[in-house]
């Protein structure tokens, strides 16, 4: 009797699972792509080849000349409001343009999405990196919110992780 009940319970948790491919929620690469993201903690300072830093305050980091890695900023689709990245031609760090747009509410028009910037250490140096929420239309305005990425690059031998 054992035996007969976890199968069935097995079996709903399969077919439950498989509601979700035919658009009863988000897709399983979707949440793939959630706990494929890694959300560094802020007592560690150096940040791993290709990881995501969701940024959601200003924080110093560090990196090897030759890495990459990603910066993940939320807002809502349909505010208007966008995440730039603002950063002078430095020689320190490259930003990948454009940045990519992943909706985070699927399926809901205006929700909220991710803008992900992908960066990479091009040589040692100190450089910061200030992410800012704009209107592309508005000037002359102050930034709904800014957040600023101390960015440490050290010779690929002397980044600690």
């Amino acid at each position: 009797m054992l035996k007969i009940g976890l199968t069935t319970a097995a079996l709903i948790g399969i077919g439950w699972s498989l509601c979700a491919c035919s658009g009863g929620g988000p897709s399983p690469i979707m949440a793939i792509r959630r706990l494929s993201s890694v959300k560094l903690d802020a007592a560690n300072s150096s940040i791993d080849q290709g990881a995501v830093l969701d940024l959601e305050n200003s924080l110093d980091k560090s990196i090897s000349v030759g890495e990459e890695f990603k910066v993940a900023l939320e807002s809502n689709a349909g505010t208007g409001y966008e995440w730039q990245c603002q950063l002078k031609d430095d020689p320190t760090i490259l930003v990948d343009n454009p940045p990519e747009i992943a909706p985070v509410d699927t399926g809901v028009v205006g929700g909220r999405v991710r803008t992900i910037f992908v960066l990479h250490g091009t040589s040692q140096g100190t450089v910061k990196i200030v992410f800012v929420l704009v209107r592309s239309w508005e000037k002359d305005v102050a930034p709904a919110k800014s957040l600023t990425l101390t960015l440490t690059v050290m010779p690929a031998s002397a980044a600690t992780k």
